[in-house]
């Protein structure tokens, strides 16, 4: 990450809504290792197959608040070539590559090394190395292309957008040429032979890369010198002569075998075979050894000598860029014009080299001597970086010579550690280093000598003697500070042997390397509106931003520049900018360049001249009032707040208010249609119309006030949309009917209303001095409602009236049966009953009943009457079976007895009928002729015989029929033909007539004795009253004609 491209980073965020961290904040700022992988075109920070890697990170709390409880993550992704990830990476055993620590922080010390993590402050100080399974969390790579996905996880954590972090790495195969040599004699373990007489050596090449790989050629230099009287090899007598001065002796190190050094990609049979030395781990398992002697000259009391070996070169065969084979082809398209075109093929041949990918194991020595050899070395050369500007803090990236990878600027320290490498350790040896640091792109150099190492490199080191004695040290270490800018650099360290005595080895002495240093620019974490709310033109508060860098030169950011600017014209924003922590944060006010879409950049600006700019755009409301006034004095205020940059203004006329009379209003508070009652004459009519209109997203906030005269009285202000339109209801609103006295003026009136949606097209504003009546319902409602189930399916309905109902009320009722259908009728204001025929109900069918007090107007009071019915026309369940009758004469009565058939639910009582002929279920008499029962359970009942005004039984021969049938709760009747019968049979010298139905039973064919007399006396009656007719007209002399 620290080596980011700085295109990367150029991100542009809207932010519509944002705050300050509030809380406790697990921010994951970096990852230090492993470094991103870059490639333009050669790659760098690539990881070696096998290379055991470690996570290393800055976490800080970016909130306000401790943290007491964290963990952390790391996941290994397999990744596309673009970076993107696609699954999680396996290890060997086949689980998830996923590194899951959740016990960073907490309150338990046996559990968590640390606690709480202060706000502001930087977890461990600075950089740490993620902690898995009581060690560091370790990942040993196969070859790929990976993402790392590092996050830190809280439940206290406010922002979880700043939490995960990630790094794109590849993973390469290596070379890796391994070449040592040391004396057959275990004595000289050590690496220094001592004595006389022929000393044998033996040199060891090892093929070590993460997969096979076969060599061409490849050489190894031997050079001998120093005090020896002869030398020689396995292929060569005299190696002494061989590697006089500075010539070496090169021996090709494997087999020699016919091998292919070149093929045409294309054509497999053009290819040549020639023959080489070939080493691979098919020869001697990718070992291969040299042996030789050498006898030191013993003419020479203090000799000394020693045998150097190196790797000289190899070839390797594949598909390089140096094969590549491009063929211009010349030829004639369809239309006959020269068409040329390249042929490119990969083909196969050597590529020579001069080194591996492991640089530091590609030479070795041995040395001897006849009596003392004197030698001290510089074991290791190594670049430390990562540090504070000033140097402190501890390092986050080490590179040593031989090792590949690129420096970064910044403050460093260059170390070099030193042994004691002589025949004798109790010979104590002073020394110094001697650092030069040059610039090849500058020309400057940088001499430092230094024989201790005090801080920056642990652990620090005080001076000490080389070799074993009284405040002597075998080892040591000596380092310098140095600051390293863009550019390639020659990094050497020479060992410098003090006193009179001579260091008989000084080739390992110097130790050097040449690396390119490379600025990692900053990176941006996050940029945050920290200002709260809507922003807009004239806002109380100020614009604030806060920006979270990290730099992995400058680990504290003191040395950074911050460069804030805003707009299309990337104008500096006042207040804002500068150098160090501070700059971090921008407050400035808001101005009307700032208006709608504002993007801020900020640019932060290392001490190398690297930078890197982030964008965050904002929206800023535009605010003002537009204002205008008519010739009567009117005035209308317009107070808006909009996503525009121009001006916006308006424009009121005095209109006619004589087009505007009589007019109906909407009900403000009715619904769609709804009108007020009676009609409205505006004492002024203002013409308004807008220069702009805005539509409702491009609107925050707007208010009108009207101002007018108060003797005018208006109480209320209406709108309508359009020209002209004021008689409309359907276009005209109510704005306000809140009038208040005007502030700034006692003899002004205001109206005044917050609006929604985009701005007041362009209309008409109403203002009207009377009061707002609305249409009223019915102040008489119903009480006391009841609907019920009637005989034959009827429904009953009854209610009382509260309050007296006004001319044109009336009682609406209606009745709406399942399918839907309503039945609606209107009723004479004072009614209170209705039935609804069973005609109209299906049996068992549930009709729901409502019955209102309404108007002409279509208003109803409430409450209102409703409820539901089921509709009952037949009774279900039962039925009278084994019908019997029994005479009893003496009593004067017919006693029937039945029995029940089926369920007594719907029975209230039984009915007995009955008649002196037969009938059928439609035939059956009622009324007097029939005896109810008390209830349902009585299954028995007396039918009283005929008798005269003595109460003696009348005289009479003949059959009564009957039949017992149940009658339901409304009295709906089971009606069915006769079932039993009974006869009759009374002597008697009156004759009855057999066909009388009355209850008071007579014999056919005879009359009672006393109607004969009654016969006479008509009569009689009858022959007076013809005798008085016949005699009118007689009196008076008056003659008379007759016609009878």
């Amino acid at each position: 990450m620290a080596n980011i491209d700085i295109t990367q980073l150029e991100t542009n965020e809207v932010v519509e809504d944002a705050g300050a961290r509030s809380g406790a904040d697990a921010e994951l700022v970096a990852i230090t290792s492993p470094k991103e992988t870059q490639c333009n075109p050669e790659c760098r920070n690539e990881i070696f197959v096998g290379q055991d890697t470690t996570f290393e990170v800055f976490i800080q709390n970016s909130g306000d608040q401790p943290i007491t409880e964290m963990g952390y993550k790391a996941q290994v992704w397999i990744a596309d070539g673009n970076g993107n990830p696609l699954m999680l990476a396996k290890d060997s055993s086949g689980a998830d590559l996923e590194f899951d620590n959740p016990d960073v922080i907490c309150d338990d010390a046996s559990v968590c090394d640390d606690q709480s993590l202060a706000a502001g402050a930087v977890f461990k100080g600075g950089k740490t190395t993620l902690q898995y399974g009581g060690g560091d969390a370790t990942w040993t790579p196969a070859a790929g292309i990976y993402v790392i996905q590092i996050e830190t996880y809280s439940d206290q954590d406010v922002d979880p957008g700043n939490d995960v972090q990630q790094v794109y790495v590849e993973v390469v195969d290596y070379l890796d040429i391994e070449i040592d040599i040391e004396w057959d004699d275990e004595n000289y373990a050590s690496g220094i032979a001592t004595g006389e007489g022929a000393k044998a050596f033996t040199v060891t090449v090892t093929l070590n890369g993460s997969s096979d790989f076969i060599t061409h050629n490849l050489t190894m230099e031997i050079d001998v010198s120093g005090d020896v009287s002869s030398a020689q090899g396995q292929d060569i007598a005299d190696l002494k002569t061989a590697t006089l001065g500075a010539l070496v002796h090169s021996v090709n190190v494997g087999t020699d075998q016919i091998v292919m050094v070149y093929q045409n990609e294309s054509d497999p049979t053009d290819n040549i075979t020639e023959i080489r030395t070939i080493m691979s781990d098919d020869v001697g398992n990718g070992v291969w050894t040299y042996t030789g002697s050498v006898v030191p000259n013993t003419g020479e009391p203090e000799a000394a000598y020693s045998v150097d070996v190196a790797i000289g070169g190899y070839s390797l065969y594949g598909q390089f860029e140096s094969c590549i084979d491009t063929v211009v082809v010349n030829s004639t398209d369809e239309e006959g014009n020269d068409v040329t075109t390249e042929e490119i093929y990969a083909n196969f041949c050597e590529e020579s080299f001069t080194k591996d990918d492991i640089t530091r194991n590609n030479a070795d020595e041995i040395t001897g001597t006849l009596s003392t050899f004197h030698d001290i070395r510089i074991s290791m050369l190594t670049v430390n970086q990562g540090y504070n500007s000033d140097g402190t803090g501890i390092p986050t990236f080490t590179v040593g010579a031989g090792e590949p990878g690129d420096l970064s600027v910044g403050v460093s320290y260059i170390d070099a550690s030193v042994e004691h490498r002589g025949s004798a350790s109790t010979e104590l040896y002073d020394w110094n280093v001697s650092f030069t640091i040059t610039n090849a792109d500058t020309g400057e150099v940088i001499t430092v000598l230094e024989n201790q190492c005090l801080q920056g490199v642990e652990p620090s080191y005080n001076y000490a003697l080389l070799g074993n004695g009284p405040n002597a040290f075998d080892q040591g270490h000596a380092c310098t500070m140095v600051e390293f800018d863009v550019g390639t650099y020659t990094i050497e360290a020479e060992l410098i042997m003090g006193g009179k005595t001579t260091d008989q080895k000084p080739s390992n002495n110097v130790v050097s390397m040449e690396k390119v240093a490379r600025n990692n620019l900053p990176v941006i974490s996050s940029l945050d509106l920290v200002t709260q709310g809507d922003l807009y033109l004239g806002m109380e508060n100020m614009l604030e931003f806060e920006v979270s860098v990290f730099d992995a030169d400058d680990v504290t950011g003191e040395d950074l520049t911050y460069t804030w600017v805003g707009g299309a014209a990337s104008t500096p924003l006042a207040g804002c900018g500068g150098v160090g922590g501070a700059a971090r944060t921008c407050t400035t006010p808001v101005i009307q360049e700032f208006v709608t879409l504002f993007p801020v950049d900020v640019t932060v600006t290392d001490a190398h001249g690297g930078s890197v700019t982030e964008t965050i755009e904002i929206e800023i409301w535009n605010d003002g009032v537009a204002s205008d006034s008519t010739d009567s004095g009117i005035t209308m205020d317009y107070s808006l707040t909009y996503f525009a940059k121009s001006p916006f203004s308006i424009t009121v006329t005095d209109g006619d208010a004589d087009d505007c009379a009589s007019i109906e209003l909407p009900d403000p508070n009715g619904g769609l249609g709804d009108l007020l009652s009676g009609k409205y004459t505006p004492i002024a009519v203002i013409e308004y119309a807008p220069e702009t209109n805005y539509g409702a997203t491009d609107v925050l906030a707007q208010s009108i006030d009207v101002t007018f005269d108060s003797a005018l009285g208006a109480t209320s202000l209406w709108y309508s949309t359009g020209d002209d339109s004021c008689g409309n209801p359907a276009v005209t609103q109510l704005i306000s009917d809140d009038a208040t006295n005007s502030a700034d003026d006692s003899t002004k009136s205001v109206l005044s209303a917050v609006l929604s949606g985009g701005t007041l097209p362009a209309g008409q504003l109403m203002l009207i001095d009377a009061p707002l009546q609305a249409k009223d319902p019915p102040s008489a409602s119903i009480a006391g409602f009841n609907a019920a189930a009637g005989t034959g399916g009827s429904i009953i309905v009854g209610w009382n009236l509260t309050g007296t109902p006004l001319a044109g009320d009336k009682v609406s009722v209606s009745i709406t049966g399942e399918d839907g259908v309503s039945f609606d009728l209107d009723l004479d204001r004072l009614t209170t009953t209705y039935t609804y025929p069973g005609s109209s109900t299906n049996h068992g069918e549930t009709y729901t009943v409502e019955v209102a007090v309404c108007n002409n107007d279509g208003l109803c009071s409430t409450p209102i009457g409703t409820g539901t019915v089921v509709a009952d026309k037949e009774v279900t369940g039962a039925t009278a079976t084994d019908v019997t009758v029994t005479t009893d004469y003496a009593n004067k009565k017919y006693t029937v007895n039945w029995k029940i058939d089926g369920d007594l639910t719907d029975v209230k009582h039984w009915m007995v009928c009955h008649d002196r002929n037969e009938f059928t279920a439609v035939e059956m008499p009622t009324g007097n002729n029939c005896v109810k029962t008390t209830d349902e359970n009585a299954l028995t009942a007396d039918v009283a015989m005929p008798v005269d005004s003595n109460g003696n039984l009348l005289a009479g021969t003949y059959t009564k029929y009957f039949v017992v049938v149940p009658v339901d709760k409304v009295d709906n009747v089971l009606y069915a033909g006769w079932s039993a019968d009974a006869s009759y049979n009374q002597d008697t010298s009156v004759t009855v007539d057999n066909n009388n139905t009355d209850s008071d039973d007579t014999s056919s064919g005879e009359l009672p004795g006393w109607t004969w007399g009654a016969i006479g006396g008509v009569v009689v009656v009858a022959f007076i009253a013809g005798a008085f007719i016949l005699s009118r007209g007689g009196g008076d002399g008056e003659d008379k004609d007759w016609d009878y």
